[in-house]
């Protein structure tokens, strides 16, 4: 199992002193100058469409030139794994049916995923949460339609417990029953942060079932450190990857 952090580029050698293994980095961000992460454990991105790229509605923009370019840069630096969040670019505008932009988000996903296979690279879009999209809040069934469509998944705790929260607001915690129909089989990526995204602690019962699921599935790959950072970043990234690898018993 490795363990990185979603970060700029700037904060790339904090994470790493921290003793993370990667970064992910913003792929509507990377720069087509490949020396400015040389040697840089650059394994995944997120931030994939910017919010200017609109998917669906009466003012979709193209997108499969940007999804192309995206794509050929990261590979340029050694990025295996690509996550689609992109809330804002993939929000069904009113007056649009909200089943059919569901439907051609993972038709998107799928295109994208199939021009990256040339370069080995695994598409993996995640769900979001109704505060930062209309489309795509419900992680286990995106999971199910991205993988019919071929393309793979991130697991994220944190959307998957903010939209739990908002449907069942007077429960403690989600249920294992919950994380299996959230989490259905292998994700080809995860992200991890608690409900208020800050960095899990292990005995906190939320991440300890999304952690559970995990391993019981066989999950050995990549785990991403998606939080709000606090004002000593350094030593907060220390304490957050030791209690990463307790949880995970890495």
């Amino acid at each position: 199992m490795k363990f990185g952090v979603c970060c700029s580029l700037a904060d790339v050698p904090t994470v790493l002193k921290a003793g993370f293994d990667y970064v992910e980095l913003g792929a509507n961000s990377l720069s087509d100058d490949e020396s400015l992460y040389q040697g840089l454990p650059t394994e995944v991105t997120n931030l994939f469409f910017p919010g200017s790229v609109k998917l669906f509605g009466p003012d979709a923009t193209p997108y499969l030139d940007i999804a192309r370019a995206n794509v050929d840069r990261a590979a340029k630096i050694g990025v295996q794994t690509m996550v689609i969040g992109s809330g804002a670019s993939r929000n069904a505008p009113d007056g649009v049916d909200r089943d059919w932009c569901e439907r051609e988000f993972v038709l998107i996903a799928a295109v994208v995923a199939n021009y990256a296979k040339q370069y080995g690279i695994t598409i993996a879009p995640e769900s979001l949460n109704r505060s930062e999209t209309n489309i795509g809040n419900d992680l286990g069934c995106l999971a199910l339609a991205l993988k019919d469509a071929g393309a793979g998944y991130t697991a994220d705790s944190y959307h998957v417990l903010y939209e739990w929260h908002e449907n069942f607001p007077d429960e403690a915690y989600p249920s294992a029953s919950h994380w299996e129909d959230q989490v259905p089989f292998l994700p080809s990526h995860v992200h991890i942060a608690d409900l208020p995204r800050f960095a899990p602690k292990p005995g906190d019962p939320m991440v300890e079932g999304f952690a559970n699921r995990l391993l019981s599935l066989g999950y050995n790959g990549r785990i991403s450190l998606e939080y709000r950072r606090g004002e000593n970043y350094e030593s907060e990234l220390v304490t957050a990857l030791r209690d990463l690898k307790t949880l995970f018993q890495s």
